[in-house]
Parts: C-alpha cells; structure tokens; sequence
C-alpha cells in the first residue's frame, strides 16, 4: 500500500465522520483511527495536493461505488461525448448498494471523452469524464 492510498483513506476517514479503518491483507495490516486527540497511524497523512490545471476539465466521482452512465430503468446514456454539458447537469449516477447518488458536471462544457466504462467500480475523486471548453 502506497503512502499515497493511506492519505486517501484518512481523507475518506474525515469526509463520512468515521472513527477509524482497518484492512488485513497477506503482509498488510493498518489501523487508522480519527480522535480529536490523535491519529493512531504510523504514517503522517497530510492534505491532498491542490487541483492541477488539466484536473479542472475532469470530472470526477463524488464517493466510492460503480459509475453507471445511464439509470437502471432507462437504456438512453445520460450524456454523450460530443454534447453540451451545463454547469449542474446529472452526467452519471453513482451506484452504492442500492442507492443512486447524482454525478454532476462542475462546470460547462463539451464532453470530450468517458473514461470510464458503465459499471466500473471507481473511488473516492476517481476521474471518469473529462470536459472541453464549450
């Protein structure tokens, strides 16, 4: 596990208020925990990196799950590469067991490319669609 996945989970950790994490996997065991007191890491987590320039045309997962670029109950994508994407507008649905939570563009644009194919399992900031300026 790389000291960049370990700053992901603590910043997973403090996003949904969870007290701590645990993963057990041959030749891996790490326990993070969230206390107002301390953090019982062996790893200084630091903030994430700011957002680079080319980052503001990606448009990236709002939380774990897999992407679904149409609705369960409909066959029509929700946005197509080639159209016009405004500012707010539903582009993908994050599926979490039974939940659908809404992915929406940031910003407007022109979808230039999916980079992510329907039903992928993605993670927390994943890019899955990247925008041109309109």
């Amino acid at each position: 596990m790389t000291n960049q996945e370990i700053r992901q989970l603590a910043v997973w950790l403090k996003e949904t208020h969870l007290a701590g994490a645990e993963i057990r996997r041959p030749g891996l065991h790490l326990v993070l925990k969230r206390n107002v007191d301390a953090v019982a890491a062996h790893v200084q987590i630091t903030e994430p990196e700011p957002l680079q320039a080319s980052d503001e045309q990606l448009l990236k997962t709002p939380g774990l799950g897999r992407v679904l670029l149409t609705h369960p109950h409909q066959s029509e994508v929700l946005v197509s590469v080639g159209s016009r994407v405004e500012q707010g507008q539903l582009v993908a649905l994050l599926q979490v067991g039974d939940l659908l939570l809404p992915v929406r563009s940031h910003k407007t644009g022109r979808l230039a490319a999916v980079l992510t194919v329907c039903g992928t399992t993605v993670g927390f900031g994943e890019a899955i669609m990247r925008l041109d300026a309109a």
